[in-house]
């Protein structure tokens, strides 16, 4: 009689983190409804977080943040989402929490990558951050060489992470000695490159933000605000050739022929 060994189910997306927030302003409905379909169509329990809209800032909180920058007050906003977060998740006592943006769309078997980047996850030293997007963006030619699921890498942008509790600890500390001139994405980078917490992709990105796809127009990116939304969806299409699939397959042809297909010296 033939063994059958059964395969390992996979844990729901709220069993690996204590909490799913979304940023959000009050007055986006079109984005509210999107993100509420995409959390539901993948069983996701989630909360929006709605505090500090550009509209709604507090210019004492504002001062007390912030040095003098050309930020805009809905570049402010989205940092002060985030800080309220993690010292949300800090009160709350949570281990981990995963951030979406409100544009962000997840590929169809989400739940199956996010628990296999997740159980990698809890092999890691405590200090960390999971990012799960940047599949339009470039990367190193040892990214296409990593095994996975996680490969050690600075973000680049912020539509869809995850945090420790030591990392979103970290940050706070870091706001204690530090005031803001930098978005979101990068003073992630800046925070986590001063304190010491690790950052890391998936090799297989699994988020991607709806406003570079075309689904919205861009609030926050001046790149893209400057372009009609088809020219922002065809060559959001470009980059996702040029910079992931052509460059894989020249990357692992070039290491195939050097006879080191790790890439590993």
């Amino acid at each position: 009689m033939p063994y059958s060994f059964a395969q390992p189910a996979t844990k729901p997306v709220n069993a690996w983190v204590d909490a799913v927030y979304v940023l959000t302003v009050k007055t986006f409905a079109q984005r509210i409804a999107h993100i509420e379909a995409e959390m539901a169509r993948h069983g996701i329990a989630f909360r929006f977080m709605f505090e500090h809209d550009a509209a709604d800032l507090d210019e004492a909180l504002v001062a007390a943040t912030f040095a003098p920058s050309d930020m805009k007050k809905a570049h402010q906003s989205l940092v002060l989402k985030n800080i309220q977060v993690w010292r949300d998740a800090l009160a709350q006592g949570y281990r981990r929490v995963l951030v979406f943006e409100d544009d962000a769309v997840l590929v169809p078997d989400f739940a199956v990558r996010f628990d296999e980047a997740m159980g990698a996850a809890e092999h890691l030293p405590e200090g960390w951050m999971i990012f799960l997007g940047g599949l339009d963006t470039r990367v190193p030619d040892s990214y296409f060489l990593a095994p996975g699921p996680l490969v050690e890498l600075p973000i680049a942008t912020a539509e869809g992470c995850v945090h420790d509790l030591s990392a979103m600890r970290r940050r706070l500390a870091w706001l204690e000695q530090h005031k803001v001139t930098l978005p979101a994405d990068h003073l992630m980078r800046r925070m986590d490159q001063d304190m010491g917490t690790r950052q890391y992709w998936l090799r297989h990105p699994i988020v991607e933000q709806g406003s570079v796809l075309g689904i919205f127009d861009s609030f926050l990116d001046g790149s893209r605000q400057k372009h009609s939304r088809r020219y922002n969806i065809l060559r959001n299409r470009w980059n996702k050739f040029r910079r992931r699939r052509l460059r894989e397959w020249l990357v692992r042809l070039k290491a195939g022929l050097s006879g080191n297909p790790s890439g590993s010296e």
